[in-house]
């Protein structure tokens, strides 16, 4: 005699999520059920919303059965009679009249739930959120993702359905970090389904939650390809947002910036990161760039020009652990070069203490700097990023 199903994590996991989403279904019709049950024994002070007789009373089937004898094609008495009875044949028999009826969906996915069947609860929720916007549907599947399901919804991500991102929307609510449902994102974003800002949009939460494996995984498919660890190290292409592209944190504030960072022409160099000092106090960093990258030693090399620059010690560019507070490496302080361009380099090594990622980032070698200012302009081009050993 075989006994009770192991208890897996996955396992585990999916049944925490089908409670809560039988909890969250059960609250979808509370109101009316609950109505329905008081106008039953006539205990409401909302009589007069009863009609007669009420739902689930025995007048009530008994005049549905009477419909449905006159009219055997009567499909709102069976989706009437189906949500009077809640048994198997009447959500059977309404589903085959009306099978998107809103509150016949709802009935096949609590049966379901209720089984365990996870499959037949994700059909009529799918519809539910892609042709009726319905939340605690959403809520519902959020919460399936989350239990490990995911997979079971792949064959629903068809061009031109709205449903996976109203799920995605509710993940939060259900507890769960976007890197659940990365393999469904990825596959929507492969059929066009999701548009490159969305896609920008769960790297950057990924990213915030340091899900950096997830969120460099997302990139690669938004890019389409393999890239080097260090993207845009001419900086030729405009910047893409919320990825592992270069950032311009203070970027919009040029009236009060105490540094205007921008990508602009070069004479003979073509894009450029260009730096003008205005004197103001300077927002840190000024630039940056995420590296996915791996435990090891490696050197970054670079130009730069600096123009009428004053700044005390000048400026350096800072390779900072996501995972502690220590940087993995800094350049030599960056100065004045009256105006022509010079080589700089630096060796910096990744411990596993730093974490799956780093920040590539500029700022001025002494933080004292930050707060007194400079003055001057100053250009960075032609970067590269090479890996030493381990």
């Amino acid at each position: 005699m075989s006994g009770p199903p192991t208890l897996t994590p996955s396992r585990a996991r999916a049944l925490a999520a089908a409670g809560f989403a039988l909890a969250a279904l059960a609250g979808w019709c509370a109101w009316r059920v609950n109505l329905d049950r008081a106008c039953v024994v006539q205990d409401t002070p909302y009589l007069s919303l009863c009609g007669a007789p009420a739902r689930g009373s025995e007048g009530a089937i008994a005049a549905l059965r009477a419909r449905l004898d006159s009219n055997p094609g009567d499909a709102n008495a069976y989706v009437e009679l189906a949500l009077a009875q809640r048994s198997a044949p009447a959500v059977a028999a309404a589903s085959q009249v009306a099978p998107m009826q809103p509150s016949v969906l709802m009935l096949q996915a609590v049966a379901a739930l209720e089984k365990e069947d996870w499959t037949h609860a994700i059909a009529p929720l799918v519809q539910l959120v892609e042709h009726r916007d319905t939340p605690q549907a959403a809520l519902v599947l959020a919460r399936l993702i989350a239990g490990g399901q995911g997979a079971l919804m792949s064959p629903y991500l068809k061009p031109g359905t709205h449903w996976l991102p109203r799920v995605l929307a509710q993940l939060p609510q259900a507890r769960a970090n976007i890197s659940v449902a990365l393999p469904l994102i990825v596959q929507a974003l492969q059929a066009g389904i999701l548009e490159p800002d969305a896609i920008r949009s769960y790297t950057r939460q990924l990213k915030a939650a340091g899900s950096w494996a997830d969120a460099y995984s997302l990139w690669l498919a938004l890019q389409g390809r393999s890239l080097p660890i260090l993207f845009n190290a001419g900086f030729d292409n405009p910047f893409q947002p919320d990825g592992f592209d270069w950032e311009i944190p203070a970027a919009g504030s040029a009236g009060r910036a105490g540094a205007i960072v921008e990508r602009k022409g070069a004479e003979e160099r073509g894009a450029v990161l260009d730096i003008r000092f205005t004197g103001r106090p300077i927002a840190l960093p000024m630039a940056r760039q995420p590296l996915f990258i791996g435990e090891g030693r490696w050197r970054l090399k670079g130009d730069y020009l600096a123009r009428q620059f004053r700044a005390e010690q000048g400026l350096a560019w800072v390779v900072q652990c996501t995972a502690s507070a220590a940087p993995a490496g800094r350049s030599e302080p960056l100065g004045d070069t009256g105006g022509a361009w010079r080589a700089f380099q630096f060796d910096f090594t990744v411990t596993p203490a730093c974490g799956m990622a780093a920040v590539l980032q500029l700022e001025t070698f002494a933080a004292q700097e930050a707060v007194l200012g400079a003055r001057g302009r100053v250009a960075f081009d032609a970067f590269s990023l090479e890996k030493l050993g381990r």
